[in-house]
């Protein structure tokens, strides 16, 4: 009686595959929701900015299709794990070596990560002009990129045997996105500090912008880095799926802060410059540095602004 009432208070630990299969169900599934917000984000952008420049046009289109493929790619895998292998639970647990949708996984997020990085990366060198830390911040996304692809290739040639290549990857995309945000924030401040009352109001909307657009898949790259670094060093478990679920939401995170960012031009033009003046200014000919900075392709001409004021 004694034992058996041990047994209960202890109850046995659930088997690695729980988490891992279940990271990947969850994982997916979070995608999906974060997929059908950038849907939305990206039908917003279509309505109010129809008449936008070529560049920016192409960036989001060129956004939606990779997003899209990204979330059909999950569906395979979804696919594949719950429908092929029901009943097979050991090639299940196999399918990062022996299904090239799950194979070709990180390198696809790495590929929508480094797309929205750059978008962000022309946005700091338009406002800093400082090439060695626009430099710096490149280099690290390019590096973050060919860690991803390094770690596919060796997955591809069955000779995967850790995550370092992984923890390279994330390690690596986290510090560039630090770097990337906290430059961004700091040269946004720094110009709002010698412009016009009006202006600087809309760089300090810029800066908030930046901080809570950001946050999210910040928050979500140190969750990958920290469950991938305690998934090689600790026992696996709960770990796998933490890195597994963060890992597959982070890709959408960052269109989904692309997106906010451009569809946000809008509504900070008409909380400091007011529809009247907007209006006047849309009929006129020249700009005035406001507007250029609001209506830029890529969100940024901040350095235009302080040299106007």
């Amino acid at each position: 009686m004694n034992l058996r009432c041990r047994d209960m208070a202890t109850p046995p630990s659930l088997p690695i595959a729980t988490f891992f299969l279940g990271g990947w169900d969850l994982g997916i599934c979070a995608d999906l929701i974060l997929q059908g917000i950038t849907f939305a984000q990206i039908a917003h952008y279509t309505t109010l900015y129809g008449n936008d420049v070529l560049a920016l046009r192409a960036f989001v289109a060129v956004l939606l299709m990779i997003t899209t493929l990204k979330s059909a790619q999950g569906l395979a895998i979804l696919w594949i794990q719950n429908v092929e292998y029901f009943m097979n639970i050991n090639a299940a647990l196999n399918m990062s070596t022996d299904s090239w949708p799950t194979e070709v996984n990180l390198a696809l997020i790495a590929l929508i990560a480094f797309y929205v990085q750059l978008f962000f990366c022309r946005r700091l060198w338009v406002i800093s002009k400082n090439v060695y830390i626009v430099g710096l911040v490149i280099a690290l996304f390019v590096f973050a990129l060919v860690a991803a692809i390094v770690s596919c290739v060796l997955l591809f040639a069955g000779q995967m045997k850790n995550v370092t290549w992984i923890e390279i990857h994330v390690g690596t995309g986290f510090a560039g996105d630090v770097l990337l945000c906290g430059s961004t924030i700091y040269f946004l401040l720094y110009h709002s500090k010698h412009a016009s009352p009006e202006i600087a109001g809309m760089l300090n909307s810029l800066t908030k912008l930046t901080f809570q657009s950001a946050a999210p898949a910040a928050v979500c790259a140190l969750i990958t880095l920290v469950g991938t670094v305690a998934w090689d060093r600790t026992t696996p478990n709960a770990y796998i799926m933490l890195a597994i679920i963060s890992n597959n939401m982070l890709p959408k995170l960052y269109a989904i802060s692309a997106m906010w960012t451009i569809n946000s031009r809008r509504s900070i033009r008409q909380a400091h410059s007011g529809t009247g003046q907007t209006s006047t200014t849309a009929r006129s000919g020249p700009r005035d540095a406001t507007a250029i900075e609001l209506s830029s392709p890529w969100l940024s001409s901040d350095c235009s602004i302080a040299s106007h004021v």
